[in-house]
């Protein structure tokens, strides 16, 4: 495999979102629509306002974006106990939601397409959450799956960047992972794992600096879970095959390379990160504790 070509987390996610609904929505190939994309991700809520513009024959689509803004709310914070959203992630979710209806109110919007991933998919009380989103923020939001989710993803990641003939792209989640096989542009095979970063910092980051055992078991989980699906797909890459990764995780990574103080998407987008260089940052992280991950490194508080 290739080099690692890291997608601007911030924004391709949403803009999938946004061309999988205007597709629905059908624009006409004469006018253009101002849609509204809410990612109700299981650390992460984002929201993109975009034009959404067709082309001659009303097949493909631009996208330029009025908006965009993303609210760590850690909706899964406490879900691997019982299976159930607590009350206070419930609270600050409502909360971020209502914000996004307030600014789309104010962005002529017309349409909204609000989709939820992994948290909701397996939470015991989602019917609860989704009654308060639309009675409190007014807003009607849909669960997707694992695999429809990845199939979002992936027409999202290669917008904007050169298409490689072969492309194993990854979504790193906050209680999933999606993998994803790409031929020519074409999702060649879709995968989801129940496996996200929420989920392995409540497991396994209990001490501050993370204990190296705790992290040597972290490791090996996420090498067996993952293992099973990677090996399959090896038999298809080619020399020239590039990994694409995005959301908040590979931002932060391609962030920390460069040694920014804050998030630039000129500088993140297409950038290119080693495994060599992966492998540094972690050994740098993974000794210090939070405070110091702040101080010295461009990481969210939501991410420390």
């Amino acid at each position: 495999m290739a080099e690692f070509a890291e997608l601007n987390g911030r924004e391709q996610k949403w803009l999938s979102l946004s061309y999988n609904f205007s597709v629905n929505s059908k624009p006409s190939r004469t006018g253009s629509k101002r849609l509204a994309a809410i990612d109700i991700g299981t650390n992460t809520f984002r929201l993109l306002i975009a034009e959404v513009r067709p082309d001659n024959r009303g097949k493909n689509f631009s996208i330029r974006e009025i908006h965009s803004e993303r609210i760590i709310t850690r909706l899964g914070e406490g879900i691997t106990e019982k299976g159930l959203i607590k009350k206070q992630a419930i609270d600050r979710s409502i909360a971020a939601l209502k914000n996004f209806s307030n600014i789309i109110s104010h962005h002529n919007v017309r349409r909204t397409s609000a989709l939820a991933t992994s948290a909701l998919r397996d939470a015991g009380n989602k019917g609860a959450f989704l009654k308060k989103a639309l009675d409190t923020a007014g807003l009607k939001v849909e669960i997707v799956s694992g695999e429809e989710e990845a199939r979002i993803t992936s027409s999202g990641m290669l917008i904007g960047i050169d298409l490689p003939e072969t492309a194993l792209m990854v979504d790193i989640g906050g209680g999933s992972t999606e993998l994803i096989l790409s031929r020519h542009g074409r999702s060649q095979s879709v995968y989801s794992l129940h496996l996200g970063v929420v989920y392995l910092a409540e497991k396994y980051m209990k001490k501050d600096p993370p204990a190296g055992k705790d992290l040597a078991l972290m490791g090996r989980e996420i090498s067996e879970r993952i293992a099973p699906t990677v090996k399959p797909l090896k038999k298809l890459f080619s020399s020239d095959t590039v990994f694409i990764g995005t959301a908040g995780t590979v931002t932060a990574l391609a962030a920390m390379k460069q040694n920014l103080k804050s998030y630039d998407h000129n500088k993140i987008h297409n950038s290119g990160l080693t495994a060599k260089e992966i492998k540094q940052i972690y050994s740098d992280i993974s000794a210090i504790g939070a405070r110091e991950r702040a101080k010295y490194h461009s990481l969210e508080p939501g991410r420390l």
